[in-house]
């Protein structure tokens, strides 16, 4: 048990079994059925019971148009399908060829909530995804009139979602089945009025301009600036993103060497839902994180993140359409000290600005897998979850991080320490509000070929770290370990200690390589029940890209044992 020399603060109190059974029921953001949108409003922080993520079957709805581009069929090229025509039920079907497809789109209609658009790949003999490649990719010369005045704007995305209308945005969109890659800015594309231009900056597989209601399926996204780019602005619930479902994809190789601006994904949206997606490393040069968010409505399940960049999960606060997300940024942008007198108030706003402040102070981890191989990547930590930029705007909530293996295999020589998590932000005048409730998990942090990094439990003036049952390596307790972690000695406030499970001496829970569980004593039938409010467990990450039920969630980590 540590002591006053570990520079912790144990808190004491009632045991934190009673404390998570005592939690609110979570917000009604990022459901999502696996169907035509990613939201959901079943109140419990990410949907019931969701079907796994099975393989794409790309065929047509029935309900619309079909456009089949390839070889032998209708539409030779992407170019020669009318974007600009599409509507609800439409179905472009994109068929697999040895030759990438070397042409970008813009998607700019509407879908509708049962027959959304689908832009869908029929693989090859080999089930191999039809290739939308960026290297030397060329803008439709009719598309000039779907982008702005603001010439970058052809430059940052292979497929983008984007109505130029102020006042409009895309709605009801699935993407799946598509190998998309190289739009990065060390690649040419050829711009609308014929020149050829490197892609700018930040550059996506996919972008989202604003858009509702979008699917992300079973896609590859390969080598761009950011695998997913979604933009979220203030000037009017036109510009903002709301409702994404990001589900059974395998993104790498993405960011832009020596960059930290670029990462794997790069979301800013209300409602949004991870799950089945294999994330692997980042592009070896590249200072991003593999998924970065500014997001209210966060549900983080069933993924498998491969190690490989400057952090795992980064999620922040929201910066350009904080008055769509915080009441009292509302009312700073109407000049109001309150809401009882402030005679510019729309009441409609403020339901939609309360609903997504409630879900910005709760995310949910849950049922993940993560592997940290320090020799492989740059990272010093793993999940940051306040703010980088604004304390002002900082979550100040809750992040639930229950049911996942995390596997950490860093020596000293590689970094100096290891942080699991960073509550807050660091140059915050004043100690961070952010919670982390941690249950169920097991984190298994050891040397990968020498001495072990420290092991910190976060970074310094930080929040509260409120454990449940854990099978959790216990260097982190060492007086050694806590001096090297907490510049000045002030470390988070730890509460719970006693519901660890002693794994001193005990045999590694998981296989490092694999993630599977090994069935010992301190694993098998050792986790607590998750908390009326929360999702349970029901599912888990398949190896890969595929999930399954998952029995009675009664180990402890991301798996069952059989």
């Amino acid at each position: 048990m540590p002591n006053k020399k570990t520079h912790f603060r144990l808190v004491s109190g009632l045991a934190v079994l009673i404390a998570l059974a005592l939690l609110p029921a979570c917000q009604p953001f990022g459901g999502g059925n696996g169907s035509g949108g990613g939201g959901g409003e079943d109140g419990n922080g990410g949907g019931t019971n969701p079907p796994p993520y099975n393989p794409v079957v790309c065929e047509p709805s029935g309900s619309g148009q079909d456009y089949a581009v390839g070889p032998g069929q209708a539409y030779a090229s992407l170019h020669d399908v009318p974007w600009d025509a599409l509507g609800p039920g439409d179905t472009v079907r994109i068929f697999y060829r040895d030759e990438p497809y070397r042409e970008k789109i813009v998607i700019r209609t509407d879908g509708s909530e049962d027959a959304p658009i689908r832009i869908c790949g029929v693989p090859g003999p080999n089930g191999e995804r039809p290739v939308l490649d960026g290297d030397g990719a060329v803008n439709d010369p009719d598309d000039a009139a779907a982008y702005t005045t603001y010439t970058p704007m052809e430059g940052l995305a292979m497929v983008m979602l984007y109505n130029r209308d102020y006042d409009l945005k895309v709605h009801h969109v699935v993407i799946e089945g598509l190998h998309i890659r190289n739009a990065k800015n060390n690649f040419t594309y050829t711009r609308t009025d014929g020149s050829t231009a490197n892609y700018e900056d930040g550059a996506a597989c996919i972008r989202i301009q604003a858009a509702d209601d979008v699917v992300i399926r079973g896609n590859e996204l390969e080598n761009c600036g950011n695998g997913i780019f979604t933009m979220s602005q203030g000037y009017n619930e036109a510009h903002l993103t709301r409702n994404l479902l990001i589900e059974g994809n395998y993104l790498h190789g993405h960011g832009q060497p020596g960059s930290y601006l670029e990462h794997g994904v790069y979301i800013q949206a209300i409602g949004v839902v991870y799950q089945y997606n294999r994330f692997g490393p980042n592009d070896p040069g590249s200072d991003g994180v593999t998924l970065k968010e500014r997001v209210a409505g966060s549900v983080i399940r069933y993924n498998w993140f491969d190690s490989g960049s400057a952090r795992t999960l980064d999620l922040v606060e929201v910066e350009d359409a904080a008055p769509w997300y915080l009441v009292s940024e509302y009312l700073r942008e109407l000049g109001c000290d309150s809401t009882d007198n402030c005679p510019d108030l729309d009441e409609n706003r403020l339901a939609k600005v309360q609903e997504a402040e409630a879900a910005y102070r709760k995310n949910y981890v849950y049922g993940n897998f993560f592997r940290h191989v320090g020799s492989t990547t740059k990272s010093g930590n793993l999940v940051h979850y306040g703010s980088d930029n604004d304390p002002d705007l900082s979550h100040n909530g809750t992040l639930y991080f229950y049911g996942n293996t995390v596997v950490v295999l860093q020596d000293r020589d590689d970094a100096w320490r290891f942080r699991l998590f960073y509550l807050g932000n660091r140059d915050a005048p004043s100690r961070s509000l952010e919670t982390v409730e941690v249950f169920n998990n097991i984190v298994y942090f050891t040397g990968e070929s020498g001495t072990p990094s420290y092991f910190c439990l976060d970074d310094t003036n930080q929040g509260t770290v409120r454990f449940g049952v854990n099978w959790l390596s216990s260097d982190w307790q060492a007086d050694a370990a806590a001096a090297e972690c907490y510049y000045g000695g002030v470390g988070p406030d730890v509460i719970g200690v006693e519901n660890l499970l002693d794994v001193s001496g005990a045999a590694a829970p998981v296989d490092p390589t694999t993630l599977d569980p090994e069935d010992t004593p301190l694993v098998r039938d050792r986790a607590q029940a998750v908390p009326d409010g929360l999702p349970p467990l029901d599912y888990q990450y398949l190896r890969h890209l595929q999930a399954e039920p998952r029995a009675d969630a009664r180990d402890l980590g991301a798996r069952d044992l059989p």
